[in-house]
């Protein structure tokens, strides 16, 4: 039931998102131009209320059934925090907050000076009205508009936000089972696992469409070996992020969270090498759409918990419960019943 309505909601989903989000238009909302309009349109939609239960407004939808929303933003290329959102709105709604339509980013907190907030290197930074930050077991819901932003990394939408004191929060939340990680971690491995997709199909069709020494790149054994393995690794990441948002409660697993994103991360440099190397230099050009979504594969895998800090907490799991074989750990408590 539950795969059959993340499926029925990517199919009513994607086609909305794909004509809100044309290329020229991302490019302009990567570079904070009249991002504000965008961002109205695509929660007009309704679908960021998603996991609002019924009696606070909203579908009243579990994590698992909101799989297709996130595959598809990222698929979209989306450049706003939009599984962000919809987790943070619900949250908020259950302590009996609004989110009143605006953009949340999910962060943890990093040591600031004095009573000061600080976060690194969230995705989206600029394009935010609030921050749901994690900081000393509690959610601070921060307002953009008082924070202090310095530039990311890997895009001119994210950034590293900052406040003078936690007296600038709008809101607090008790922080119960899902902390930022594994949030984060289930909703980025989705949204990457739809940017992986776009990818996929990106680099199949150049590989049909372009001709080298009078036939189709695609017709060359050497081409076709590595867009097979290109599209293994999507299958994978798709597969763990879809068992990442496998939850009995309306918040993720924390083991199964870090599992989908440890499996997403690591396909990263493979999807991006092997995509870059079939389309060749104009990969990186404006004519493609490329260049942006690898880019943000790469923020993804740079921010949020490392490799090494999924992979400390499944194993922290493992090793809490009794010696059994890895196969019976991986059927009966990563993967869901």
């Amino acid at each position: 039931m539950t795969d059959s309505v993340a499926d029925t909601l990517y199919e009513s989903i994607a086609r909305p998102l794909a004509e809100l989000c044309p290329a020229a238009t991302v490019r302009n909302i990567e570079d904070r131009q009249a991002h504000a309009d965008a961002w109205h349109a695509i929660d007009a939609l309704g679908y960021t209320d998603a996991l609002i239960p019924d009696g606070g407004g909203g579908a009243g939808l579990v994590l698992p059934e909101v799989f297709g929303l996130l595959f598809a933003a990222g698929e979209a290329g989306l450049p706003f925090p939009f599984g962000d959102t919809i987790a943070a709105r619900a949250l908020l709604a259950r302590a009996g907050h609004s989110g009143n339509g605006a953009c949340i980013a999910i962060a943890k907190s990093i040591p600031a000076a004095g009573d000061g907030i600080a976060c690194a290197e969230v995705p989206g930074a600029w394009l935010v009205d609030a921050f749901l930050v994690e900081h000393d077991d509690t959610w601070l819901l921060m307002p953009a508009a008082q924070a202090r932003i310095t530039a990311g990394t890997y895009r001119r939408s994210s950034g590293s936000p900052s406040w003078p004191t936690r007296e600038a929060a709008t809101a607090r939340l008790a922080l119960e089972h899902a902390g930022a990680a594994a949030w984060t971690n289930a909703l980025r491995s989705a949204e990457m696992a739809g940017t992986m997709q776009a990818v996929l199909r990106q680099t199949i069709a150049y590989a049909q469409e372009r001709s080298q020494f009078g036939k189709p790149l695609g017709r060359f054994q050497a081409v076709q070996q590595d867009i097979s393995v290109l599209a293994e690794q999507v299958a994978s990441v798709a597969m763990a992020a879809r068992l990442g948002c496998a939850a009995t409660a309306h918040q993720p697993d924390p083991t199964r969270a870090a599992m989908a994103r440890l499996r997403a991360c690591e396909a990263v440099p493979t999807v991006c090498a092997i995509a870059h190397a079939v389309h060749g230099a104009i990969g990186v050009t404006d004519e493609l759409t490329l260049g942006l979504r690898t880019a943000r594969l790469r923020e993804w895998r740079a921010t949020g918990a490392s490799e090494q800090q999924c992979a400390a907490t499944i194993g922290a799991h493992v090793l809490a419960g009794p010696a059994r074989p890895l196969l019976d750990i991986v059927r009966d408590a990563v993967t869901p019943a």
